[in-house]
């Protein structure tokens, strides 16, 4: 008798969605669970301006990137940069969570028990499963292909006009993947966060970049690797995590929606030591 050992693969399940409450305007950090509050709760910090000065990471020259129309001539078509970093391997460097490492790409850590004020509008608080795989899939293949387990882990990267937060609270680290580009110089910086359980990463509202100069900075990031510390310990498939971020009618906006960037190369991302 043959048996089918066949088993879905789990990449990204939505488990729970909650608006924020635009009444409350402090953010509370405890113990890797975000709540509003209507006063200061715990220590008070505030998010940091971005240091363009900054420089962390694992660096790539003579970078481009050129428009890619995804779904092309069909009514859901929209617009990603398609990166080169003109290497046969991209590599992440793994970087511990800290206040100066998250700084050096335009993030604020928010540890346990610390609070942030936190005005922002159109925002929604997700529980997110994330699997140990989920980077080896592709949101921007044809519909009929997004399930699919890739033999590669693509670039995919994003930034935005609202607000992202990335809460820890498995067993085990969140991974935040993130790059620093200087388009002007060509020139970008990728690693792996590793948000250990309990703390959280806040990255506030970055607009589009008018003309590029040559000290625009771009800070990217992107959530996929966030189950990436399950690849190195057996027997743990998956990891829970709550973000917060915009809402579908902050999404659809053009001033505010995400611009996403994906460049095909494998990367290797390792582990934290």
């Amino acid at each position: 008798m043959v048996k089918n050992f066949d088993q879905p693969i789990l990449f990204i399940a939505e488990v729970k969605n909650t608006p924020l409450d635009e009444k409350l305007p402090f953010l509370y950090n405890n113990r890797g669970v975000g709540e509003q509050k209507t006063e200061q709760c715990g220590d008070l910090i505030v998010i940091e301006p971005t240091d363009p000065h900054r420089m962390l990471g694992q660096q790539y020259e003579n970078v481009t990137c050129v428009p890619k129309t995804i779904n092309p001539g069909k009514p859901n078509a929209y617009e990603i940069g398609s990166f080169n970093f003109h290497t046969d391997e991209v590599v992440y460097q793994p970087l511990p969570a800290t206040r100066e490492t998250v700084r050096a790409f335009g993030m604020t850590l928010l540890r346990d028990k610390e609070c942030v004020r936190f005005p922002y509008r159109g925002l929604d608080m997700n529980v997110y499963l994330y699997g140990q795989w989920a980077a080896y899939q592709s949101p921007y293949l044809e519909p009929e292909r997004r399930l699919e387990l890739l033999p590669r882990n693509p670039t995919d990267l994003e930034f935005h006009n609202f607000a992202h937060v990335f809460f820890s609270h498995g067993q085990l680290p969140l991974v935040i993947s993130v790059a620093r580009w200087r388009p002007h110089q060509r020139r970008i910086w990728l690693a792996d966060l590793w948000l250990e359980p309990g703390d959280a990463i806040v990255l506030p509202p970055q607009p589009t970049p008018g003309l590029i100069g040559p000290d625009t900075v771009i800070d990217l990031h992107g959530n996929r690797n966030s189950a990436l510390a399950c690849r190195f310990h057996d027997g743990v498939p998956h990891l829970l995590t709550t973000t917060i971020l915009g809402n579908e009618a902050v999404m659809q906006n053009p001033a505010t929606r995400a611009h996403y960037f994906e460049e095909i190369t494998p990367t290797r991302h390792l582990r934290l030591r």
